[in-house]
């Protein structure tokens, strides 16, 4: 097998936390200056999710630690004449990670934890909504704040077959967590106007997975008589099952809400397939890779609802409900994603340069779109440098997508518990910008052959 040790940032795909759909696209933080190009070219920690089988292109012992930094500006805009552009609160999150790969007899072994998804995002709370000002939280019925994380816990192994191809599996144990807060509308249609701030309720509802399972398969295609590689994948994600708490406030003085026992909540989020495929081209000082991913959303993953219980809403004229179900802001469905990456050998053996674009399309139904989940796709810029010297690799990499501008008529309703009197969210136009600021630093811990 070619065994080519290109210094190149490779793996990360920026924001579509989308092994998930809510962030990164798997991949350790060095691709973020290649805008995901990674399915051939990541041979790290990165490989665990998006191609094990990459990881037999080199059987040096080596060690990696990294972190990348994400920053989701969502901004909204109501339809309502004079609403004012909502834009985004909720601070920057961390992704880490570590990984460690070394060779086993005629296995190519890893181990690494990371984050694989991570996405949260806030609207300004709306605390004056009974004031007067309405339009300013027009969002409150379709979403107000949404947060989702996994992390993960992967092995792989990859062993070559002949000179020219590798396959690869890896397994991988995560904890998922997810924070939704949102508000229902507990008001009487007959009675009340709908949609009055009067009568809303809000709801913040948490639940963890502590253990979900996935696995990854992969291929390597890389003759050494040729300056082609090829290589594919298919990730798998079992159906994350989470559960938790519920807060509930009324407002006076419309509904009041009781505890009747400790409030829990629940949510089943069934997991898309995600298939890879891409090719590079390796030239003495240019390094080019461009890759295909599809997210195949499973049934019915358009759509999922919060199991709660403990929670009871008592209205004005003392009619009482419990709460049962709640429908949630995840919305999922199949789309694309196109990366493309170029490195470019500066100074030999020490400095690359790197660059790349990427273009996803959009993950969640327009109709079902909400400032707290909506998966809004976009175009990506990435910007990257990696050093090497003395067995330790150093990757800088910067990116930025601009989201899609979104606008379409809204499937979602007030979800009033009284089903006496519900109508859809006001819609509005979804847009705004993901950046992603990444380090990966990386140590040879025994000699490598030179390049052939």
């Amino acid at each position: 097998m070619n065994r080519r040790v290109i210094c190149a940032v490779v793996a990360l795909a920026p924001a579509h936390a989308h092994a998930d759909g809510f962030s990164a696209g798997g991949g350790s933080p060095r691709a973020i200056g290649r805008a995901g190009a990674a399915t051939v070219g990541d041979d790290g920690g990165g490989a665990l999710l998006v191609n094990p089988a990459a990881m037999a292109r080199r059987d040096t012992a080596r060690g990696q630690l990294g972190v990348a930094i994400v920053d989701d500006a969502l901004e909204w805009e109501s339809d309502t004449d004079g609403a004012p552009l909502a834009k985004g609160q909720a601070p920057a999150q961390l992704a880490p990670l570590g990984a460690a790969i070394g060779a086993l007899g005629n296995w190519i072994v890893g181990a690494g934890m990371m984050t694989t998804a991570v996405s949260q995002r806030a609207l300004p709370q709306p605390s004056e909504a009974t004031s007067g000002r309405t339009t300013f939280y027009d969002y409150r019925y379709a979403g107000i704040a949404g947060s989702y994380r996994r992390d993960t816990l992967a092995i792989g192994a990859a062993r070559r077959l002949g000179d020219s191809i590798a396959l690869g599996v890896s397994f991988g144990a995560s904890q998922v967590r997810v924070t939704e807060q949102r508000r229902i509308w507990a008001g009487f249609g007959a009675r009340d106007s709908i949609g009055a701030p009067s009568a809303d309720v809000d709801l913040v509802l948490d639940g963890t997975d502590r253990f979900t399972a996935s696995a990854v398969a992969g291929v390597l295609y890389a003759p050494g008589d040729t300056q082609i590689e090829l290589g594919a994948s298919v990730a798998w994600a079992d159906t994350v099952n989470l559960d938790g708490s519920l807060r509930a406030i009324g407002n006076e003085p419309g509904p009041k809400v009781d505890y009747t026992y400790a409030p829990r909540s629940a949510l089943r989020l069934r997991q898309p397939l995600a298939v890879r495929a891409g090719g590079r081209y390796l030239g003495d000082r240019i390094v080019a890779e461009i890759d295909g991913d599809v997210w195949m959303a499973p049934s019915g993953a358009d759509s999922a609802t919060w199991s709660v219980h403990g929670v009871r809403v008592t209205d004005s004229s003392m009619l009482k409900v419990d709460l049962q179900t709640i429908p949630s802001r995840i919305s999922q469905r199949t789309h694309l994603a196109v990366h493309s990456a170029v490195d470019v050998e500066l100074i030999p053996g020490f400095l690359w340069a790197t660059g790349g674009y990427a273009y996803s399309g959009l993950g969640t139904p327009p109709g079902r779109l909400s400032p707290s989940f909506a998966d809004l796709g976009g175009h990506t810029v990435g910007l990257g440098l990696e050093t090497t010297a003395g067995g330790f690799t150093v990757t800088l990499g910067w990116s930025r997508t601009w989201s899609l501008t979104t606008k379409a008529p809204s499937e979602l309703q007030f979800d009033n518990p009284f089903a006496a009197g519900d109508g859809p969210v006001i819609p509005g136009t979804y847009g705004g910008t993901l950046d992603q600021v990444g380090i990966l630093v990386e140590a040879e811990l025994t000699a490598s052959d030179p390049p052939k």
